[in-house]
This record gives structure tokens, C-alpha cells and sequence, in this order.
């Protein structure tokens, strides 16, 4: 964008403005008078007749509508093709082609004349500027044919928020500018009194919001892909950009115009900047410059430093980027260009002002010195360099990314909302889905805890610390600390583990000080680091999320990392997880026949029909609490897996039961339900089937089929069993029933799972 005067309005003699002679600009304000002039007489009328302002006042209080509907009423005739050429300086005409060639841009200048008017009419608040932000997107969308449905849909959606995002970025300078003179004014008395501070203050604040705001993401999301895709290869595709932008200030500084002198200096303005949107091709590179911290990028999955300059001007065709870390061999290689997402390319495409070239994917890279150049082309082969400028990259490796060896997040490490998720499989009725992980017992913690490249930012310090739900600020809520690592700054061999270990190791376990520690052989702790560490350093070989039996830590946590440099900066990596600790209650009876009692086939097969079942009932419990009662019963709060019982004849092979089931694949082996409730749950201690709470309720767990003992009619249950598993007529033996519950909590021990048996002495006493 033109660099905009600082004082949109009256500030010098009209004979000072060499545009007002020009018979173009003649035309053009007499156009912009012609619009202003039905509404100054409408309001003249009513100010002629009280009778009817009061009337009107009353029947049409002001909204919206009428606001949007006063902004047509004063530009929808103004923009003309005649009206657009004569803005255009004459001489730079024909670089444009005929009008037909930059219709499409033409379409929504009015929309940016418009939106420039609105917002600037009076104060407006960040969320007033987002409702503006929102018509503007409507009327520019609806300029091009391609109207934002109702409702809108996920793509449009997603647009918008885009636009808010990127207006949130451009407004939040000017808040931040705001706040300073707040909390420092002791200057401004003597700026006031010496003039420096005037009625024209604060003018081309606005201008400079809207520059920063119409980035290339925020024009794609403004237009559509489809039609940014499509326009953005167009050799005017500068030019409108730049139009819009002096289209949208020109606005603005026609709803600030306090007479038709300030519109007439308005005119002025928009003269000029539309002639300086033909500025010959422009190379800048803004920065970074100094120490830079890498930043992690959620959109790529990539850290990295973001590169800033321009790179536009009439005839724009395209920019490349390279990096050196020594200046001898240059990269094109690591920059992701915009639009980000998706980024990446091999050149820029969408001419930048004063904005991000490009995001410098900074993980193949050494940290330290870098240094970066650009070469801007124009459609016609020229080309225009500029740089190198020189920053130093300082790394961040700072995250977490596994648990227990698990690395399975739904996005990435640098996306504080990211989920550890597992599959779980198809099994009996139940069909395979990805659900968030849990995770209990003693956990390790795997990820990075290192910065560095800068010489005043080495590490110092990292721990770990959690606090109960899910918090996306680092800074947000009560922290508990649980492991702690200090390093000697002083120490030049600290940083040699540190660079082997810029991956995913065991943040508890296997991370120390290079030197200088000595064996203690009377732990805790089993090594002392000093001079620096007076208390030793923690290495304990897991976290005890057992801690507070018999629940422990159980439900929706936040981890924290934090690392300190040698300056006291803190970096941070958050992370959600779940912990159980929560264990599976299993018991399981035969409550067909007495305790102790011996069971005889003929109890059962009434009559010995090896066409009917023999059915055993087989009760009791299989259920997993819920980690947390106060969140919605879902995965993985609701963490129960499955269950399953087996028999074994005693000094034989073990036979799986089916379970209750109905549908494609019976018979099923597996349940995937809780049956029955302990009612007692871990606060009242552990689950004991010998010793269950009197109010517990037992469910079917199976129903076994005891033809499968017998020789003659064994062969009619719907699995195979083998020959060690029979009880020949007229036989008894003991037999072993066996219930396993399981819940899909990870830890290293195996299964969370719990498991119950019942003895009992099977007789074959039917006769033959």
C-alpha cells in the first residue's frame, strides 16, 4: 500500500493541490457531489419541516439496514467505468488493458468504498470493526457472483474466521499504541503544547489497520479460494489489491469529512494513492532482524521464523526467497509461502506489502547466524533484489510429544489442544473408531526441553508440572510441579547431551547434567549435580500418577513444560491427557446352585436332549468406572473395552465362552458392555469380588453350555472343543471359570484390566 498522508483532511491551501486542475479529477468530484446532493437535499427538506423529521424519527428509528442502505444510496452510482478510467491516471491507462480486462475488480470497489465509510463514520470498538468486517465480506462476495449462503456453509465459515484472525492481528498494534500513551502520557502535555499533537492526530491510524488487514490469507478468505486461485494470476491482481486498499481509505475519509472542503482533500488523497499503486516493482526485507525465536506453526506442523518485507509493484509476477548460514551456499529450499495454510511452493505469487513473505521452516537448520535475500520478477523478465539481512535463529525445542512411548497425536506437538488418540478395533458388535487415549499407573513423558543459538539464551532450567482440566495458557491456573532439571550455565560441556537429544526422549528419566554429577549411592536422589543444584537433581524413572490412593490422579489433566534460559526468559509447551487409575472391577458366581455344591449335568439337561442347550448361568460384574462424573460419558471417559470368560478343565485347555450378543458374527467372545454395578466405587477402596458391597447387582456374563462337557453332544455348541476339555459320562472333575475386564487406559504394565475366578466340581452323571 502507498505510504498515506498523515492528515486526511484540510491542512494546506487548495492552490497547493496541483490534482484540482486537472480536468479528470473535475469530472470525478463533480460525480462524487451529483451523490452526496440527493441526500443533502432530502436532509434539507426535513430540516425545513420539524413536523416531518418527527414524524419520520418515530416511524424509522435507526438501524442497520438504513445505514447499509444511506452508503448505496451515496456510492452505488458513483463508480461508473467512466468514473474508474479518470482515476486512473492517464499515462498508466494502457498498462491496464480495456476495462473488460479488470472488470472483476472493479465489481468490489465499491464494496471497499463502502466498508472504509461504515467503519469510519464513528468510534467503533474491535467487535463493532468485526460486524463491518462481515457486511464487507458479504457485499464483496456478492459483487463477484458468488454469494455467502444462508446459513453460510463449513468453507464460508471457516473464511470468515479466517478474516476475524487476521483482523484481530491488524487492529491489535493500534490497541497496543493506545495502551503505551495510556500508562506513559507524561510527553504528551508538551506534544499538545508545541503543536506536534493537533485535530488531525490519529488519521492514519486507521489506514494503517486496513493494510495490515488485507494480507494474502484474509484475501483469499475475502474472495473464496476459487475465485483468489483464479484471480490472483491475473497481472493486475497488484494493482486491485492496491486500489482497494486507497478505495477503502478514501471511505473513510469521507465519513470523517467535517465539509465539502475535507471531501474535496479526500479526492485529493485517493488521487494520489491510486497513482502511487503504479509504483515500478519493489523489493524490501523488513525482517527479522536480531535474536528471533523459532515459533510453531499448528497450520504447518513446523517451526520456523516468519520473513517479512514487500514484494509488488505494477507488472508483478512472482518472488523468491533464499537462506545462507554462511554466504556461500544459498537455499531456495524451507519457505512456505502464502496463503498459510496450505503454504509451501517454490516462489511467491500474491504480491506482499509490508507483510509475511513467507514462513522460513527453520527445522533443518542449525540455529544461529542466517542470513536471507529475494529476487522480485515482473511479468516481463525484469527483476528487482534486495537484502541480505542477517538474524540469528534461536531454537525452541520445547514439547511435549509422547507419553509412555506413545507419539499418536491427532495434530501436532506444537497445538496445545492436540490429543493423544488410539484405534480401537471392530470387536463382537462393536465397530473400530479413533478415540482420545488414557493413560495410568507410572507414566514417562517424552519430548524436548532445549533452547539455544543466541548467546544471552541458553538453558538453564526445565520442569514439569500438571493441574486438574484442560487449559490452553501456560499461565493460566494452579500448576503442581513434579520434576525439575538445573543446568550450570557456566558449564560449556552442558549443552553436548543437550544437542543429541533435540528429538523425543524421556523428559523424567534419562535428562541431566552433562557435568558436573557424581553417583550418590544412597538415594534419593541417585545423582548430585552441583555447585549451581545445592539440592541435587530429581531422576526418577517415572511419574506416580498413582499418587493419592486409591483413585490417584484420575480425569482430564494439563501438562506443562516449561524451560528458562540463562536470562530468565520461559518458554512453554502445554499438553491435555487423561489419567485412570481408575482400575476394572471383575467378580463373577454361579448362583444356579449352592456355594460349594457340586454341579451335576443332570441338573440341567432336562431332558438329555443334544438338541436343547444346557444352559449354566455364569453372573457377576464386569464394569469400569467412568474417569470423571462431572464430564459427558464419552470416550475416553468412558474408557470400558471389553470382557471375556474362559474355563479350563482342571490340567486341560482352556475354553472361551460366548457372551450375550445378537446379530451378524454370533456367537460373540467378547463383551463390550458393562454387566452388573460393584455400586462401591475406588474412593471406597479397591474392588473385591470375594468381599462386594451388599447392594451390588449382578448381570448375565455368559450362559455356558454344558453339552460342551459331554462326548455325545459336545459336537452341537457352535465352537470347537478340544479332547482335554471333556467330562466322560460318569466323571467328575474340577473346573476353573475364569473373568477378565479390561478398560483401554494405556500404561506400560500391560491391560488395565481386572480379573475374577470360580472354582467348582463338575459331575457327568447322565447315563450311557
Amino acid at each position: 500500500m502507498p505510504d498515506q498522508p498523515k492528515k486526511q483532511s484540510v491542512s494546506a491551501d487548495v492552490s497547493n493541490a496541483p490534482e484540482i486542475s486537472n480536468p479528470d479529477f473535475q469530472v470525478v468530484l463533480k460525480a462524487l457531489l451529483a451523490a452526496y446532493q440527493p441526500i443533502l437535499e432530502e436532509q434539507l427538506n426535513l430540516a425545513k419541516n420539524p413536523q416531518q423529521l418527527q414524524k419520520e424519527a418515530q416511524s424509522e428509528p435507526p438501524n442497520c439496514a438504513d445505514e447499509f442502505a444511506e452508503a448505496n444510496a451515496l456510492f452505488g452510482k458513483f463508480l461508473t467505468d467512466d468514473i474508474a478510467l479518470r482515476l486512473i491516471p492517464e499515462k498508466n491507462r494502457a498498462q491496464l488493458g480495456p476495462v473488460e480486462n479488470w472488470r472483476w475488480c472493479l465489481q468490489h470497489i465499491r464494496c471497499c468504498i463502502i466498508f472504509g465509510w461504515l467503519v469510519c463514520r464513528g468510534p467503533r470498538t474491535f467487535r463493532g470493526w468485526a460486524y463491518y468486517v462481515y457486511q464487507y465480506w458479504l457485499c464483496v462476495r456478492q459483487s463477484l457472483g458468488t454469494p455467502v449462503a444462508s446459513p453460510p456453509t463449513e468453507e464460508q465459515r471457516n473464511d470468515f474466521n479466517v478474516l476475524i484472525t487476521a483482523l484481530a492481528k491488524a487492529y491489535k498494534p493500534y490497541l497496543t499504541d493506545q495502551l503505551a500513551s495510556v500508562e506513559f502520557p507524561t510527553g504528551i502535555p508538551d506534544e499538545v503544547l508545541n503543536g506536534k499533537i493537533d485535530c488531525f492526530e490519529g488519521q492514519g491510524d486507521t489506514c494503517a489497520i486496513f493494510e495490515r488487514l488485507l494480507t494474502t490469507e484474509a484475501a483469499q478468505a475475502l474472495l473464496g479460494k476459487a475465485a483468489f486461485t483464479a484471480r490472483s494470476k491475473d497481472e493486475n491482481f497488484w494493482f486491485c489489491r492496491c486500489w482497494c486498499l486507497c478505495s477503502i481509505c478514501f471511505g473513510c475519509c469521507l465519513a470523517r469529512a467535517r465539509n465539502f472542503i475535507d471531501v474535496l482533500y479526500c479526492l485529493v488523497y485517493y488521487f494520489r494513492c491510486l497513482a502511487d499503486c503504479f509504483r515500478p516493482l519493489t523489493c524490501d526485507l523488513t525482517g527479522p532482524t536480531g535474536c528471533v525465536d523459532e515459533q510453531g506453526n499448528v497450520a504447518l506442523s513446523t517451526i520456523g521464523i516468519e520473513i517479512d518485507g514487500t514484494a509488488s509493484g505494477l507488472g508483478f509476477s512472482h518472488y523468491i526467497l533464499e537462506w545462507s548460514q554462511d554466504l556461500v551456499t544459498w537455499n531456495a529450499t524451507n519457505f512456505n509461502y502464502p496463503p498459510i495454510p496450505p503454504g509451501g511452493g517454490t516462489q511467491g505469487n500474491v504480491p506482499v506489502v509490508g507483510g509475511e513473505l513467507a514462513f522460513l521452516s527453520t527445522t533443518t537448520m542449525a540455529p544461529g547466524l542466517t542470513f536471507v535475500q529475494m529476487t522480485v520478477f515482473a511479468a516481463d523478465g525484469t527483476t528487482r533484489s534486495c537484502g541480505p539481512i542477517n538474524f540469528t535463529i534461536f531454537r525452541q525445542s520445547v514439547w511435549i510429544s509422547g507419553v509412555d512411548d506413545d507419539f499418536n497425536l491427532n495434530t501436532n506437538p506444537f497445538d496445545p489442544a492436540a490429543e493423544f488418540v488410539q484405534t480401537v478395533p471392530a470387536l463382537s458388535a462393536r465397530t473400530a473408531g479413533v478415540y482420545e487415549s488414557s493413560f495410568g499407573q507410572s507414566i514417562g513423558v517424552e519430548g524436548s526441553a532445549w533452547v539455544g543459538g543466541c548467546d544471552t539464551k541458553q538453558i538453564r532450567r526445565y520442569s514439569l508440572d500438571y493441574q486438574p482440566g484442560f487449559v490452553t495458557s501456560p499461565t493460566t491456573g494452579v500448576w503442581n510441579n513434579f520434576w525439575n532439571v538445573i543446568y550450570n550455565p557456566a558449564d560449556p560441556n552442558q549443552f553436548l547431551p543437550m544437542n543429541q537429544k533435540l528429538d523425543n526422549s524421556e523428559l523424567i528419566a534419562r535428562w541431566g547434567a552433562y557435568t558436573p554429577c557424581i553417583f550418590n549411592p544412597l538415594p534419593p536422589p541417585p545423582f548430585i549435580c552441583g555447585p549451581t543444584d545445592p539440592q541435587g537433581e530429581l531422576y526418577p524413572t517415572s511419574w506416580p500418577t498413582t499418587i493419592n490412593p486409591p483413585c490417584g490422579l484420575s480425569g482430564l489433566f494439563t501438562l506443562r513444560l516449561t524451560v528458562e534460559d540463562a536470562a530468565g526468559n520461559l518458554y512453554y509447551n502445554t499438553r491435555r491427557i487423561w489419567l485412570d487409575n481408575k482400575s476394572p472391577c471383575a467378580a463373577i458366581q454361579i448362583t444356579a446352585v449352592p456355594p460349594c455344591a457340586v454341579v451335576n449335568l443332570s441338573q440341567f439337561a432336562t431332558p438329555p436332549d443334544c438338541s436343547v442347550p444346557w444352559t449354566l448361568p455364569l453372573v457377576g460384574i464386569a464394569y469400569d468406572e467412568y474417569i470423571d462424573y462431572s464430564l459427558p460419558f464419552t470416550r475416553p471417559n468412558d474408557n470400558f473395552d471389553q470382557y471375556w470368560v474362559k474355563v479350563q478343565k482342571q490340567g486341560g485347555s482352556w475354553v472361551q465362552i460366548p457372551v450375550p450378543g445378537a446379530g451378524p458374527g454370533s456367537p460373540y467372545f467378547y463383551g463390550t458392555s458393562r454387566v452388573g454395578d460393584p455400586v462401591a466405587r475406588c474412593l471406597s477402596g479397591p474392588c473385591d469380588p470375594s468381599d462386594l458391597d451388599p447392594s451390588a447387582v449382578l448381570g448375565t456374563l455368559a450362559n455356558f453350555d454344558l453339552r460342551a462337557l459331554d462326548p455325545t453332544c459336545s459336537a452341537q455348541v457352535p465352537y470347537a472343543v478340544p479332547a482335554d476339555f471333556l467330562l466322560p459320562r460318569g466323571q467328575c472333575c474340577d473346573y476353573l471359570f475364569w473373568l477378565w475386564v479390561q478398560d483401554l487406559t494405556i500404561f506400560s504394565g500391560g491391560p488395565h484390566a481386572a480379573e475374577a475366578f470360580w472354582p467348582v466340581r463338575i459331575c457327568n452323571d447322565l447315563k450311557g
